[in-house]
Order: C-alpha cells, then structure tokens, then sequence
C-alpha cells in the first residue's frame, strides 16, 4: 500500500480506486451473460396454448427448457436439435441432478397448433430417469 505523500506538513489521502472499478466490471459482464442465457431459452417465437389460471415459476437449480416448434422441430436454449438429442440431455439432467442431489425440472415450450404427440417421448423420458417435475409453458387468457 502506498503512504500519503506529505507537502508542507499536510497529508493528502488519495484513495485508490482501481479494484473497484475492476468488480464493476465484473459485475456488468457478469449480468450481461446471466441476461443472455435467460432470452436463450425463450429465444423462438411461440405460440403458446392459453390457460385461465397458472401458477408462477419457481427456480430450479437444474432445469432444461425444450422449445417444440410449429414444424414439429425441437430447439433447446435456440439451439435446433434432435429428438435423440433432446431424450439424451433429460438423461444428462437426471444423472447431474442426482449428483448433486437438487430436483431435475423439465419445462416444455410447445406451439399450440403443433401435434403433442411429439411431447409424449419427452414425458416417458423424464418418467424413465424419474423426473417428476415437468412443466408446461402457457399463456395467461385474460377475462
């Protein structure tokens, strides 16, 4: 730490504020990356099915949000996959949450005029890993 120069039997202080402008920049970097995962998983526009009444969304510490187009295509994060794809990652969500031992989540975004056939593998994959909590994204009608 450096001392006060001294001029004239007076002390000057200078306060030094370089590492408080290095945790701000942290601090911006680190709520613009949180920010960009957060608009990931709601990335592709969809219409979603209306409901009259849901309950809020609670935080899951591991949660994996599937995105099924009008197509019929899967996309998690914004990012287009596979069926196969989609079925392997509810796998790598059981087996991480179990390590941790926090409770999986899988939240289904699906368009309203997309078949929901397509989500039916989804459900008996995450019964198959015994993820319970399975959520479906909706719309809230107002009256």
């Amino acid at each position: 730490m450096r001392l006060p120069v001294q001029f004239s039997g007076q002390r000057t202080l200078r306060f030094n504020i370089t590492p408080l402008i290095d945790v701000v920049f942290l601090l911006i970097i680190f709520f613009l990356l949180a920010s960009h995962f957060v608009r990931s998983d709601n990335s592709d526009s969809v219409d979603l099915p209306h409901a009259s009444r849901a309950d809020s969304d609670q935080s899951a510490s591991h949660r994996l949000t599937v995105t099924i187009l009008v197509d019929g295509s899967f996309s998690i994060g914004g990012v287009k996959a596979t069926q196969d794809i989609v079925l392997q990652r509810i796998v790598l969500l059981a087996e991480t949450a179990a390590a941790d031992g926090s409770v999986p989540e899988v939240r289904i975004r699906a368009d309203r005029n997309e078949h929901f056939g397509s989500i039916r593998p989804l459900i008996e994959q995450c019964a198959r890993h015994r993820i319970h909590s399975i959520q479906f994204a909706v719309s809230i009608e107002s009256s």
